[in-house]
């Protein structure tokens, strides 16, 4: 390789040593440089989501120790039928309806979901459980990220 080189003219050698330096220069951002901003955006990311975390369970301290986060707070009382209740709290938390509410028993309700946001299922019977209904069955199937399908029995204690 080196005779070669050499019977190059002095024009072609300085191309061979430009195209290699060129080649040494992509080589090092393709496997150092790239890699390493890459990784320390997502850590970066990473950061700044636990970060979001950190201040949304820092905001719900006081709340939790005044004791309305707990289970313990305000009851709530209704003469409603249960499944008119549970149709009146879904209604008030804006969500979809769900596919099916139906009376069960005589201070019960079946409720069945197809899909829905977890997070405003679970506000839903946080607000439930207020006015004194407890879930007796449930079943939860995991739809799509943040959604699931809900069967569940909800009864007055």
């Amino acid at each position: 390789m080196k005779d070669w080189y050499l019977r190059q003219t002095p024009r072609d050698r300085y191309i061979v040593i430009a195209l290699a330096g060129l080649t040494v220069i992509g080589m090092l951002y393709a496997l150092a440089w790239y890699p390493m901003t890459t990784r320390q955006a997502q850590a970066q990311q990473a950061i700044e989501g636990k970060q979001d975390t950190l201040q949304f369970i820092q905001s719900a301290v006081p709340q939790l120790q005044n004791g309305s986060g707990n289970g313990q707070g305000e009851r709530k009382s209704s003469d409603k039928a249960p499944y008119l209740l549970i149709d009146q709290v879904i209604r008030e938390a804006a969500m979809d309806p769900p596919e099916r509410v139906e009376p069960s028993g005589s201070d019960g309700a079946r409720v069945q979901f197809a899909e829905v946001e977890f997070d405003k299922l679970v506000g839903v019977l946080a607000e439930l459980e207020l006015y004194g209904l407890k879930v007796s069955t449930m079943t939860i199937s995991r739809k799509n990220q943040g959604t699931v399908s809900a069967r569940f029995n909800m009864e007055r204690s």
